[in-house]
């Protein structure tokens, strides 16, 4: 038996929760909705290890590609590698890799608040928890295709091991079309219970399935758990970091022998520390200006060079608009969006709210992401108001 808890939101505090029973492997769980406070009282009544579930919208999936036969220190610098989709230092990012023996690395970007906060609860009420993961992993994994189910205040489609993406109904078309982009979509596995109504796709192919029929995606079917590096004592890397702690320990007490064998193993790690700069300098050297020298600073001057980067660019793609605008939209549920357009290099949302003010607000905050937005036809009345919220890219985009 495995005790699930899903937040709703960044924030960590309300949640709803299930047991999952692995000798039952069913995908149809039956989830109750929860306040922060009974937290205490839900795991003292379900002692079982927990899975905790991060919302979708909190986590950033990515894949990157790296050369044949990469070294460690390749690996150890892969976070550059998205730090320009983030638009964030990475410092206050955590980073989880998938499978490291394919090649593009599958990789989920979670914010290290969130990470901290889960340790956190697990500690503060005794949870034994065993897994942390982004609320994708729910989603059934028969291995091929494009699969669709009802997630927490959305849907979530998923078409690999480790992508997909969770977006509200009226918006599973444009991310059908989107999607369509890098796969051929013959037809969508569509999960469900037998009260779910099916969705009205028009141009695809739903072959309707029960939900209780197969296991949920985080059971026999690879996933990303958010549990690494520092986050996870009994972790892949904090056992690689045991096995150094005792050769350090073990070279510590050589050292001790004589001055000689430490002059010649000090001597050895000083070379290989220098090899180690010189391979990241010609790893972030297309990245960096031209006249970098390799004893700089190398990480704050390729911080400044994204910055400068993204200050520049004046090419933003379809997925890079849409994530703006649903990490902006998350905070103000009460706003409905009625229609989605995309254009040329415009991405619009009609969007309705009880609250001017909130449709203001949403304006402002993607704006603070960097996403250059507009409001269009605006329409101000007692009871309902509503505008166009225009999201403009580049050429291309």
């Amino acid at each position: 038996m495995r005790l699930l808890i899903q937040f709703i939101d960044d924030q960590l505090a309300d949640f709803r929760w299930a047991n999952y029973d692995e000798s039952a492997g069913s995908a149809e769980l039956d989830w109750r909705q929860a306040a922060e406070s009974d937290l205490a009282s839900v795991a003292a009544q379900n002692p079982h290890p927990v899975i905790i579930v991060i919302p979708q919208q909190c986590v950033y999936l990515a894949q990157v590609e790296l050369p044949e036969k990469a070294g460690r220190q390749v690996l150890g610098a892969i976070e550059y590698q998205v730090e320009d989709q983030l638009a964030q230092d990475i410092e206050s990012q955590h980073f989880a890799l998938g499978n490291t023996a394919e090649n593009p690395i599958s990789i989920a970007v979670v914010s290290r608040a969130i990470m901290g906060r889960c340790m956190a609860l697990a500690q503060g009420h005794g949870l034994r928890l065993i897994q942390v993961i982004p609320e994708l992993f729910l989603c059934p994994w028969p291995g091929e295709g494009v699969v669709l189910i009802e997630g927490h205040d959305g849907c979530l489609l998923r078409y690999g091991n480790y992508r997909g993406l969770k977006c509200h109904a009226q918006a599973l078309p444009a991310m059908l079309e989107l999607i369509k982009r890098d796969i051929d979509i013959e037809h969508i596995r569509y999960y469900a219970d037998e009260l779910q109504p099916t969705p009205e796709l028009e141009g695809y192919q739903l072959e309707r399935q029960a939900l209780n029929s197969v296991k949920p995606g985080f059971v026999d079917a690879p996933l990303i758990d958010l549990q690494q590096r520092e986050f996870q004592l009994a972790s892949k890397w904090r056992g690689l970091a045991r096995a150094w702690k005792w050769i350090a320990l073990l070279l510590a007490a050589l050292l001790v022998i004589g001055g000689y064998n430490k002059a010649v193993a000090l001597h050895e790690l000083e070379r290989e520390l220098a090899d180690i700069k010189i391979q990241q300098y010609v790893l972030l050297q297309p990245y960096l200006p031209a006249d970098t020298d390799p004893d700089e600073n190398l990480k704050k001057l390729l911080i400044e060079r994204m910055k400068q980067m993204q200050v520049s660019q004046q090419e933003r793609g379809f997925l890079q608009l849409m994530l703006g605008f649903t990490r902006a939209r998350a905070a103000y549920p009460g706003i409905e969006i009625s229609r989605i357009g995309f254009q040329g290099n415009r991405l619009s949302f009609d969007i309705s709210s009880k609250q001017l003010t909130d449709i203001e607000a949403l304006l402002e905050s993607v704006k603070k992401l960097g996403v250059s937005a507009k409001l269009e036809n605006l329409n101000i009345k007692p009871e309902l108001s509503s505008a166009r919220l225009v999201l403009e890219g580049g050429e291309g985009a």
